[in-house]
């Protein structure tokens, strides 16, 4: 399961084993504004993501 969290929240289930990077690329999800945790662990781009696990792209904000 794909689960996004920030100004838009959304969920997506994953259909095939594919790198965070790779996901990242489909839903169009930037470096620079989300953190990305597998099964609630920090992990990078390279990493390989299967169906059964839970990826969470949370949004970062800031300001004053």
């Amino acid at each position: 399961m794909i689960r996004i969290v920030g100004r838009q929240s959304r969920s997506e289930k994953l259909e095939q084993s594919c790198s965070v990077g790779e996901v990242m690329e489909r839903l169009g999800i930037s470096d620079e504004r989300f953190v990305y945790l597998l099964n609630g662990t920090p992990v990078t781009r390279d990493v390989i993501v299967s169906p059964d696990q839970d990826l969470l792209f949370l949004e970062i904000f800031s300001g004053g």
